[in-house]
């Protein structure tokens, strides 16, 4: 097995691009398209499934890709990394987004439905620790006290239950639900085991409605992907908590630098797609160049969702995985439409 370890999209979620201007939609064109050797008439449908998270990045380079070329569909569904793998693993999409790495149980459950597949890196995320902006308690969290809320059995129901100077009011507690990879991720790194998590909170799929529920709520109080908050704090009353780093024990916000230098840990994370390698060998062309297009142009598809860019090394790194991946189904880098920029 290999690396184990969306014009139009049906992306159906709120779109973090609408600040976009048509320059620089042009811009990221000119960066990803680069054809080459190809004859330039891709057609077809490309089935992504997975991450809630990660779909946004996923819908707008499909959506660049069917601008380049007008004949294919990439069709994003963001059911949740999770469920997302139980489609992949049975065959069912060709691409999976994925704000996670596969789990021992979806590797198995690949290798009963015989399912090869190799990933990328395509972005980097932080995961929000989100307040509604009248909270002005709540100025920093500890990773401590983020256990004590969120772990299973918890005893916390009002801010006082966290630090005593804080208000006796009950907490409302918003966040992902359990087939969500932002779940698995936040559970496993806060509280010490995936799953691990009180069961008395308002669960969702949608990270758009844990932030807006904290907007709509003085006493709200949630997590969720990064960008999404990033959506909506300029024009609703949301902020980011400043979480303990388990670097140096400071505070921290999730900006990019914080991010990239890997102070706001432990709530960033890489994001993943993985592509089913029986897809490749059968459409060739247009999954490789799907593949292809999205590596070239992943800096900016994901700081255009508000996420922020892997390393040069890492997109690197991804341009020699799908080298890898053709090999493997007998087909070379030259019989792709879209090549390396």
């Amino acid at each position: 097995m290999t690396d184990n370890t969306s014009g139009q999209t049906g992306f159906g979620g709120v779109s973090r691009r609408n600040f976009l201007a048509v320059g620089a939609v042009a811009g990221v064109a000119a960066i990803a398209g680069c054809s080459a050797s190809g004859d330039g008439e891709l057609s077809g449908t490309i089935d992504a499934s997975g991450s809630n998270t990660v779909a946004p990045i996923t819908s707008w380079a499909g959506e660049q890709f069917s601008n380049e070329y007008p004949d294919v569909l990439v069709d994003v569904a963001p059911e949740g990394t999770g469920a997302g793998f139980q489609e992949f693993c049975r065959a069912n999409s060709d691409v999976q987004s994925a704000s996670r790495q596969i789990t021992d149980d979806e590797v198995d459950l690949c290798g009963e439905n015989d399912v090869e597949y190799g990933f990328i890196e395509v972005g980097l995320d932080g995961l929000a620790v989100v307040k509604n902006a009248e909270n002005d308690w709540v100025e920093e969290i500890t990773l401590e006290e983020l256990q004590q809320v969120w772990e299973f059995e918890s005893d916390v129901e009002t801010w006082s239950d966290i630090r005593s100077e804080w208000p006796d009011e009950e907490i409302e507690l918003h966040a992902r639900d359990s087939a969500s990879g932002t779940f698995d991720y936040f559970t496993r790194e806060i509280n010490g085991e995936m799953g691990n998590v009180r069961d008395d909170y308002s669960a969702t799929s949608q990270t758009n409605e844990i932030m807006g529920a904290v907007a709509d709520n003085e006493h709200g109080f949630g997590w969720g992907g990064l960008g999404y908050l990033r959506d909506i704090e300029d024009d609703q009353p949301i902020e980011a908590v400043p979480v303990e780093s388990d670097q140096d024990g400071d505070f921290y916000l999730p900006t990019q630098e914080n991010i990239e230098e890997g102070n706001y840990s432990p709530l960033a994370r890489p994001l993943f797609a993985f592509v089913n390698i029986a897809s490749l060998e059968d459409r060739t062309d247009l999954i490789g160049s799907f593949a292809r297009f999205y590596t070239n142009g992943q800096h900016e598809f994901a700081r255009d969702e508000g996420f922020y860019a892997t390393t040069d090394a890492a997109q690197q790194e991804n341009h020699d995985k799908i080298d890898d991946w053709l090999d493997q189904v007998g087909a070379s880098p030259d019989d792709l439409t879209v090549q390396r920029a």
